[in-house]
């Protein structure tokens, strides 16, 4: 079986990457089997001084690495990409994988091979996905409407009785998340496992998305041809910059990218 981990750069150096990295080949050393293929979409502007490809493959030994520096597409459309030049077959899998993303191959290998023997049934998983401190990141949640995404930039309303009830729904803390697998159709982005005959069923990410929500209508639209699952057997740290709720530019593309989700599936206000 090969493994091959989707990763899009923008403005990202070897240093940023280094944990993941790092992880990616102790997953390799400890997991032979595995056949890991790490394929990269470097979106980041031509003066950037983007990490060497020597450097990188200096960083990964025992992954078979693919690296191009190409125009910035929007994340979808990179990791669409990236798809197409891994050139997997229909009983492998593709990992969609964000660049802050760090683990321990003994916590992620269980779900890799997991995933394999159900791989008939489940069309992605998403492990437990940890901050820098341990702190779980709820990132199996249920479909985003205009109030889930008012609630996560104006955190203040969550203060509120009603609303932070309401969050709590969304984000799926009645489930534990340490212990139990269950299902949802919007798991993050940071990092899915999906078997390529299910992205190829489905077609793919979204190319009218160029940033924020790709992953929830990608989540969805997989759901709909098999099990979408959070499954706490695997676990990664996850950096989490939140970029959207910093910066006005991030915060306009996220707009736009509401408007292009209930455009497709409909808007929902709560």
């Amino acid at each position: 079986m090969r493994v091959a981990f989707s990763l899009v750069l923008f403005r990202h150096t070897l240093e940023d990457i280094l944990p993941l990295l790092k992880s990616l080949s102790s997953l390799a050393a400890h997991r032979p089997d595995y056949h890991l293929y790490v394929v990269i979409y470097d979106a980041s502007p031509a003066a950037f001084h983007s990490p060497f490809i020597l450097d990188l493959e200096d960083s990964t030994p025992g992954v078979t690495l693919s690296y191009q520096k190409l125009s910035n597409i929007g994340f979808g459309s990179a990791n669409n990409i990236n798809f197409k030049t891994a050139m997997l077959s229909s009983v492998d899998l593709f990992v969609v994988v964000n660049p802050d993303i760090s683990f321990a191959s003994q916590e992620l290998s269980p779900l890799l091979d997991w995933i394999q023997d159900n791989a008939l049934r489940v069309s992605c998983v998403a492990p437990l996905v940890v901050n820098a401190s341990g702190e779980i990141q709820y990132s199996a949640k249920r479909n985003p409407t205009f109030l889930s995404l008012l609630l996560g930039r104006i955190s203040v309303l969550r203060r509120m009785h009603f609303f932070a009830r309401y969050d709590s729904w969304h984000r799926g803390l009645d489930n534990d998340y340490t212990k139990c697998c269950f299902d949802s159709s919007y798991l993050s982005g940071c990092f899915l496992i999906i078997p390529s005959c299910y992205y190829l069923a489905v077609g793919g990410f979204c190319e009218r998305f160029f940033l924020h929500l790709e992953d929830a209508d990608l989540v969805r639209r997989l759901s709909g041809v098999g099990r979408t699952l959070h499954n706490p057997i695997g676990r990664v740290t996850h950096l989490w910059a939140r970029g959207s709720h910093r910066s006005i530019v991030q915060m306009c593309m996220l707009v736009r990218s509401y408007i292009i989700y209930a455009s497709i599936w409909g808007f929902t206000f709560a």
